[in-house]
């Protein structure tokens, strides 16, 4: 008998994913401000990020985009004793306090319906939950898998997930909050002179585009390239203090491959090339990690070429900026008017070998990004510099044949500000006459049944009459029959430009498991 429900509900579910996989391009793109948001309840702790509601009430998190991470991965409210503790909370972006949530459901690992791409630390916890996430006027997810990540060693990772699978890109695909997977990114600036930045899933913002997008495939994830938009840096010039121009890649490198990481704001060079460039500003070792006193501004740009001509300057002001971090209230703010700091990471102490060049966030200042994994590329364009006002020019990118790979979805009726419907669940049914498919595999189920009592009846009472005892009867439920948790199938940012200690390598790839 329960085979004969499990193919029951086989057919169900392949009927329901067949309905609930295909892309729906009249859906607008979704799109997240990348800003400051205020982050703990005393409405004190600020920081840059994009916004996302977590649990019912909702915990506001403020998450840096991360192309390394396929789960939304969150801080443990314990890593900072109480939500109160201000500086800490705004420097992580938010903490998630599980007791907080009504809708807060854990899952076993194997049976959460996020991706099973990302690595987990040897000294990190993790706890995968399922809960209810809103984008504020933007839409809700309902069953969105997520992690619970503490880790009081090296920090936790935190991040909103835009790799190759991404469990955040597939639920809001599912969810019809987004018609497409197709994400644009505009970083924004964090110089002294602001600017906001947006991600767009689902399409692109074509307002920020000062050039035609170039196009680049989508690297090969390894070990040694730990991520999915890599290019090729053929060239990386640098105007010394006695106005020459240098390059700083080694002299027998030629091409070097480079990740392009918007969770990371500085740049990381190659030690060898981080030792030249230090010789070439005249940087003093006596003071921390690149840094200058403000007077000793060292003159120059930095300009970058990729093998394919595409090329970046990042200017004086950007590339030196008074000494930021977090203050007493996790905000990102100067902390020291009278240094310099430099927008590479300081890693001289490492060997070539052991590190990947990585274009973070301040590269991504200047360069939009839109990333299509499903046809295995990315594109870039120079970033219109400036403030283009809130609505931009939205772009759909949206192809009605492709399919969604992941579980399927059931719609909810909350209408938006256009009125149409933005909430979705992830996991149990789907709409509309799908549902007379589960109604009759339920009366399938208690007619079989039924009959097989019948059977039992009759046996029971044929041993009796033969002098034997009944046999104990247990059902046997299979996997499949147990309810899961829900159906389907996001490095701590103390501030935006971090202490060299807490800047870390990109996660080693995903693992087929």
């Amino acid at each position: 008998m329960a085979v004969t429900f499990v193919a029951l509900l086989c057919i169900v579910s392949c009927a329901l994913h067949a309905i609930a996989v295909s892309i729906d391009c009249s859906v607008a793109p979704l799109s997240l401000p990348w800003s400051n948001i205020t982050v703990s309840p005393n409405g004190l702790a600020v920081t840059r990020g994009i916004e996302l509601g977590i649990g019912t009430p909702n915990q506001i998190f403020s998450l840096r985009p991360s192309t390394t991470l396929n789960n939304t991965r969150v801080p443990n409210v314990l890593d900072c004793g109480t939500q109160s503790n201000t500086s800490c909370v705004g420097g992580k972006g938010g903490v998630f306090d599980s007791s907080k949530s009504s809708t807060f459901v854990v899952s076993l690992k194997n049976r959460w319906n996020g991706s099973a791409a990302d690595t987990e630390a040897a000294t990190g916890a993790y706890v995968y939950f399922n809960d209810v996430i809103d984008f504020q006027a933007n839409g809700t997810v309902l069953g969105y898998p997520l992690v619970l990540n503490s880790d009081l060693v090296s920090g936790p990772e935190a991040g909103l997930p835009l790799g190759q699978n991404s469990s955040f890109l597939a639920a809001v695909t599912q969810a019809r909050v987004a018609p497409s997977s197709v994400w644009g990114l505009d970083a924004g600036d964090r110089s002294l002179s602001p600017r906001d930045g947006k991600l767009v899933v689902g399409g692109y913002d074509a307002s920020r585009l000062r050039e035609n997008l170039t196009t680049f495939p989508l690297g090969t994830w390894s070990k040694k390239q730990p991520c999915p938009l890599q290019v090729s840096v053929k060239e990386v010039l640098y105007r010394a203090i006695d106005g020459d121009i240098y390059g700083l890649l080694p002299p027998t490198s030629g091409s070097v491959t480079g990740c392009i990481e918007p969770q990371q704001q500085r740049f990381t060079f190659l030690p060898s090339m981080v030792q030249r460039f230090a010789a070439l500003s005249g940087y003093n070792n006596s003071y921390p990690g690149l840094t200058f006193p403000t007077e000793l501004r060292p003159p120059g740009a930095l300009q970058i070429t990729l093998d394919n001509g595409y090329r970046t300057v990042i200017p004086n002001d950007h590339l030196f900026t008074p000494q930021r971090g977090s203050d007493q209230n996790g905000q990102y703010v100067v902390t020291n008017t009278s240094v310099l700091e430099t927008g590479i990471a300081y890693n001289v102490d490492d060997a070539d070998a052991d590190v990947q060049l990585i274009l973070g966030g301040l590269y991504l200042t200047y360069n939009y990004l839109v990333v299509d994994y499903d046809k295995n590329q990315f594109q870039m364009a120079p970033t219109v510099q400036g403030d283009q006002g809130s609505s931009g020019n939205i772009t759909t990118v949206c192809e009605p044949t492709n399919l969604i790979r992941d579980p399927e979805v059931s719609r909810q009726d909350t209408p938006d500000a256009d009125g149409t419907s933005r909430a979705a669940a992830i996991g149990g049914g789907t709409v509309g006459g799908v549902v007379g498919l589960a109604v009759v595999a339920t009366l399938c189920y208690l007619l079989l049944r039924k009959r097989r009592q019948g059977r039992q009846r009759a046996d029971q009472q044929k041993r009796a009459q033969q002098g034997q005892s009944p046999r104990a009867h247990h059902e046997v439920y299979s996997d499949e029959r147990r309810p899961s948790e829900l159906a389907l199938t996001t490095a701590p940012t103390l501030h935006e430009m971090p202490d060299q200690q807490n800047e870390k390598q990109p996660p080693p790839g995903p693992t087929n498991s």
